[in-house]
Parts: structure tokens; C-alpha cells; sequence
């Protein structure tokens, strides 16, 4: 994928990305919390993030792109974004035959809201930008995050759309953005990918 398939895919992303905050009646009752399968096999090495303070491993075969490509891509996305946010992508994964994308970013400047009204907000706008998309959104518990999922399934891709939050590590997003073709065959590796998302253990 080129430069320019990137960066309109970033501008999508990033000009779309919502402040973190809880599901529907989630002061009423507690989030779930998740136990996610993790197939090593299916997974890439886990990469350590000292910023976020977080470990985590991309699914088989969604490789890193190098940095001069991401500094590249983020220089070209930031003159669109709003300004409302800040939103800064710090790894992006991607599968160069299935076109398969993952990107991690750090949300700064925001704290978890108390109420899900932008989060309301975020699925309406993906309702009317892909109206004939099903979004289902969630908040639920993985060991020590909170994560706020926002999930589009399209005709032709899915989004994945997940805000996590723990208190040893800072606010971050992970988008995973697949191609319907595909998305039945990566999904456990999906899984495996979201189960590998750790607070980092050997924090000083």
C-alpha cells in the first residue's frame, strides 16, 4: 500500500476518532470483563511501548511499516485533523496481499468521560457515513483496561474501533481495519492480537 492509500485511510480514521467513554447504563451495572484466546502461532513478536507503557503483538504476517513511511504519512494526515482531539499514531501493522491494517495511537489531552454521549455521537455519524454498515458499540474489561469498542461491519471492510485505558498506562486507540474478503480468516488472529495488548511488566 502506498503513501496515498494510507493517507486517505489515516484521514478516515483520525478525522472519525472519538474521545473514550462508557457504555450504555455502564454506572448502573459493571462492564463484563473478557477473557480473549490467545494462538501465538498466529501472531507476530510483541512489541514493548515504553510511552504507553504497554506490550502488544500484531496478528501473522501485519508487519511493522518503518518509520520514515509513518512520520511521512502522520505529516501529510495532521494539517485534517480535528481539533477537538488529539490523536497521535505511534505504530501502524499491515498485511501488504490482504491490505489488512492495525494502527496504534495515543489519545492525549482527554480523560474518560462519565457518559456515553460522544460515543452516541460517533456511532450516528458512522450510521449516516455507511448507512448500509451494521455498528455495534461496547464497553467491557480486559484484565486491567477498560476498553470502548466501536465495531462497523461494511459490505466490502470491517473496523474495528477500540479505546483502552488502565491507570498504569496512558488513554490509546487500536483500530483494526480489514476487508470483508478477508476478515472470517484473520478474525481469531484479531482475537489473539487483542488478547496480547498487556500493561507492560518490566516498567520501572
Amino acid at each position: 500500500m502506498n503513501v496515498k492509500c494510507l493517507h486517505l485511510l489515516l484521514c478516515g480514521l483520525l478525522s472519525g476518532a472519538f474521545i473514550a467513554c462508557d457504555a450504555p447504563n455502564s454506572q448502573k451495572r459493571a462492564e463484563e470483563t473478557l477473557v480473549f484466546n490467545v494462538d501465538a502461532t498466529l501472531l507476530e513478536p510483541a512489541i514493548t511501548d515504553t510511552t504507553l507503557n504497554i506490550t502488544m503483538a500484531a496478528p501473522k504476517e501485519w508487519k511493522k511499516i518503518d518509520d520514515a513511511l509513518l512520520a511521512k504519512v502522520i505529516e501529510q494526515v495532521a494539517p485534517h485533523l480535528r481539533q477537538e482531539f488529539e490523536l497521535a499514531p505511534r505504530w501502524i501493522f499491515m498485511n501488504v496481499r490482504s491490505r489488512a491494517m492495525c494502527i496504534v495511537s495515543q489519545v492525549n489531552g482527554v480523560e474518560i468521560a462519565p457518559d456515553d454521549t460522544l460515543l452516541e455521537t460517533q456511532e450516528s455519524a458512522y450510521r449516516d457515513a455507511f448507512p448500509e454498515a451494521t455498528v455495534e458499540r461496547a464497553t467491557f474489561r480486559k484484565d486491567a483496561f477498560r476498553i470502548h469498542q466501536l465495531m462497523v461491519s461494511a459490505p466490502d471492510f470491517v473496523l474495528i474501533k477500540l479505546i483502552c485505558d488502565a491507570p498504569e498506562t496512558l488513554i490509546f486507540e487500536v483500530d483494526y481495519v480489514v476487508p470483508k474478503a478477508v476478515y472470517a480468516a484473520e478474525l481469531r488472529a484479531i482475537e489473539s492480537s487483542l488478547g496480547s495488548i498487556h500493561v507492560r511488566t518490566d516498567s520501572p
